[in-house]
């Protein structure tokens, strides 16, 4: 079976269902190891939008908040029935429909006619395994998702289930809470097209030195730009490497750099923007140029946390420093994308001190933001709440932060 999960382009017309629900994400992965959509936090699902203003006041720009891939949301069918998810838009929202809205709270029966309703609005619903059990046969036709709660099956348990849903379903199926490479393996042999966990941003046991040889160039062009080389040093190597000048120039003229006239050459990007705002811009190529055992997902995670980062430094950092807050989250996880330990990593490229101390030693300026950052990752509640509690950032400026850092970095495409 396809699955819309790939494309969903928001309605542009209606500011409200075009605004994904806020609150904390994780990224959800395909076979490939590539973002494919997100799972909302179960407990810090936001509030239905008031109004076409906004969503409170940490709510972020529209367009900034638009998310291309779908994001899957917990309900159970008492909300959908009282109206509290009519706000949601079904092209890029999943329902994953839950008996209970909480854990100790009374269970909810599935109710079939609630159901096709929101099929027949466009919804596509996700079920955990119990749909394969005789009392929910009748819910078999309207599922698009089967996911498989690996914090409950052991593994031999979820290959089972796995073939039981391809050969007696038509759903796809979502992992969700994998934990190993090994269990993502047997997992994919198994038939399982999504993923929920972090497994895959665990640097290599031991260093890759195909995935350095794979960023050489990039890592030459970012020491170049760092110490203001003579535009003909740089223009030299971008000659030797079509490929990344290309990508280079996209980026830069990308929305996310914020410009309405086009940059057409390296020595035009020099000039118009300076070479400390072009490092960004090859620290986000060398994240999005996925390179030997690399798993596209992790770089896409690396920009997202250097755009959280930079977000919540601008409300209290100059934009330099933002700047460089951006490039502290992306390197933190230079060890994974270059396949190497983190210190012999960051020694390849002369970065400042503040950033080698906050990626190390979680000191100095830029250490709070890092931490939030990896906090957003995780998407859970009570980390959040201590870090709002210690910085004096509230969890629903975290969140929209985060959102949005995700939205940037579709962008990027993977």
């Amino acid at each position: 079976m396809s699955t819309r999960i790939q494309e969903s382009p928001l309605l542009a017309t209606d500011v409200v269902r075009g605004r994904p629900p806020m609150g904390a994400r994780r990224v959800v992965v395909d076979h490939h190891r590539a973002v494919a959509g997100y799972q909302l936090a179960p407990s810090l699902r936001g509030p239905k939008p008031t109004d076409a203003d906004g969503v409170a006041d940490e709510d972020p720009t529209e367009d900034e908040s638009r998310l291309l891939k779908p994001t899957f949301v917990r309900c159970t069918c008492q909300e959908l029935a009282e109206g509290e998810l009519d706000w949601l838009d079904p092209d890029t929202v999943v329902l994953q429909i839950q008996e209970s809205a909480a854990p100790g709270k009374p269970a909810v029966p599935l109710d079939h006619a609630v159901l096709q309703a929101a099929r027949d609005r466009g919804f596509q619903l996700a079920f955990d395994s119990r749909l394969l059990g005789k009392a929910y046969a009748a819910f078999v036709p309207l599922a698009s998702f089967v996911i498989l709660e690996m914090g409950v099956l052991e593994l031999n348990r979820a290959t089972a289930v796995a073939h039981a849903v391809l050969s007696g379903t038509r759903a796809t199926l979502f992992a969700t809470q994998v934990r190993t490479a090994a269990e993502f393996e047997c997992l994919a042999e198994a038939g399982v097209t999504l993923y929920e966990g972090l497994w895959f941003t665990q640097p290599p046991a031991t260093p890759d030195r195909s995935i350095r040889l794979g960023h050489a160039s990039l890592i030459s062009l970012m020491n170049m730009v760092m110490r203001e080389a003579d535009i003909h040093e740089i223009e030299d190597l971008l000659k030797r490497e079509p490929t990344v000048a290309f990508k280079l120039l996209r980026y830069i003229n990308s929305a996310g750099f914020g410009r309405k006239t086009e940059i057409g050459s390296f020595r035009h990007a020099v000039l118009t923007v300076g070479m400390k705002r072009l490092f960004r811009w090859t620290a986000v190529l060398v994240a999005s140029t996925a390179a030997g055992s690399v798993a596209p997902a992790a770089g896409t995670l690396a920009i997202v946390r250097g755009r959280v980062m930079e977000l919540l430094a601008l409300g209290t950092l100059s934009p330099a420093e933002a700047d460089l807050a951006f490039v502290t989250g992306m390197f933190s996880m230079l060890d994974l994308l270059l396949g190497m330990p983190l210190a012999d990593a960051l020694a390849l490229v002369n970065l400042p001190a503040s950033v080698s101390d906050a990626v190390l030693r979680n000191d100095g300026p830029f250490a709070r933001y890092l931490g939030i950052a990896r906090g957003c990752e995780s998407a859970d509640e009570a980390t959040l709440e201590i870090l709002s509690a210690r910085y004096g950032i509230p969890v629903a400026r975290m969140t929209a932060a985060h959102l949005e850092a995700l939205a940037w970095a579709e962008q990027f495409g993977r």
